[in-house]
Formats: C-alpha cells, sequence, structure tokens
C-alpha cells in the first residue's frame, strides 16, 4: 500500500482534511510530518519532543462560543521523528 506524505513548518495552518475545526484555528506548533498510512494519519515531529510537547496549538476565534476539532481519519501522534527511507 502506498504512503503519502506532507511536511509542515510550524506555524503552518493545519488543513481540513486532516482535523475539521469550528470556532478554532489549528496550527501545527512545530515543524511536522503527516503520513497516511491504512487509513490512518501519522503525525511526526521533524525533531525530538518530550511527551508533554504540543504539535498542534488550537487559537479559540470567539471565547463565547464552542470549539470543536474533528479527525477526519484516525490520528497516532509520535513524539521522535520519522526515521526516513531513502527508497
Amino acid at each position: 500500500m502506498t504512503e503519502k506524505a506532507w511536511t509542515f513548518e510550524a506555524g503552518d495552518r493545519v488543513p481540513k482534511w486532516l482535523m475539521r475545526q469550528r470556532n478554532c484555528v489549528l496550527r501545527f506548533g512545530r515543524d511536522a510530518v503527516v503520513v497516511e498510512s491504512r487509513g490512518q494519519y501519522q503525525l511526526y515531529p521533524m525533531s525530538p519532543m518530550e511527551a508533554h510537547d504540543t504539535l498542534i496549538l488550537a487559537e479559540i476565534i470567539n471565547q463565547r462560543l464552542d470549539s470543536e476539532v474533528e479527525h477526519v481519519l484516525p490520528i497516532k501522534t509520535h513524539i521522535t521523528p520519522r526515521r526516513m527511507s531513502l527508497n
């Protein structure tokens, strides 16, 4: 099965094909790689991070309204960078 991969820089907006959001703006908090494989997304940082560090940040637009975030596919988040293949 073919994998698809995208890279994002810290500060880039999280695309709606990854996570739908209402009343908030989602941004990557650090450089990241998103890999789609076997019906799920895998999120990897480009540099090692601690378990308490944040990969995605949410900025609420209107504090008086509820905000919602919905995964389009299941997401598994990693704290170690993805090993890149040279193939």
